[in-house]
């Protein structure tokens, strides 16, 4: 009886492990997507959505770069669109995650009207946030 509860407590913790790995690879991809994808006409919205998804030092940092950041994409006519090529969990427990994301961006802007091709990797830090359950952004950096 004592080894099949260990057992049964080992596959509960184990499953609990899983289920918050995949939701901070999900969470990593889409943040991702929405730090690549900003728009000239839409550049409030989309600013908004990446603070959101945000906390500590990087929301912090990222709050305070806004001004400067939407004044450069609606001067330069921005329009980016990303999709993640692949993802992958570099370390994870049921508070905190590092994935690494490659992601690519079509981004075009007064420069380039026709648009680029722009190939990211981007290594995400993420902080489960136990009030809301949702993983938020500690840690955004390109990589490599």
């Amino acid at each position: 009886l004592a080894a099949l509860a260990v057992t049964g407590q080992r596959w509960y913790g184990q499953r609990q492990l899983d289920a918050a790995r995949q939701a901070a690879l999900a969470a990593a991809k889409q943040t991702t997507v929405d730090f690549v994808s900003i728009s000239a006409t839409t550049v409030d919205r989309d600013l908004q959505r990446i603070a959101a998804g945000a906390t500590g030092e990087f929301k912090d940092e990222f709050t305070r770069g806004m001004p400067q950041v939407r004044t450069a994409v609606v001067e330069n006519g921005v329009e980016s669109r990303g999709t993640v090529l692949r993802a992958g969990m570099v370390s994870g427990d049921r508070d905190s995650a590092v994935v690494l994301v490659s992601v690519d961006a079509t981004v075009k802007n007064v420069r380039a009207p026709e648009g680029r091709l722009s190939h990211y990797r981007i290594q995400v830090d993420l902080a489960l946030d136990r009030g809301s359950g949702r993983w938020l952004v500690s840690r955004l950096q390109f990589v490599g």
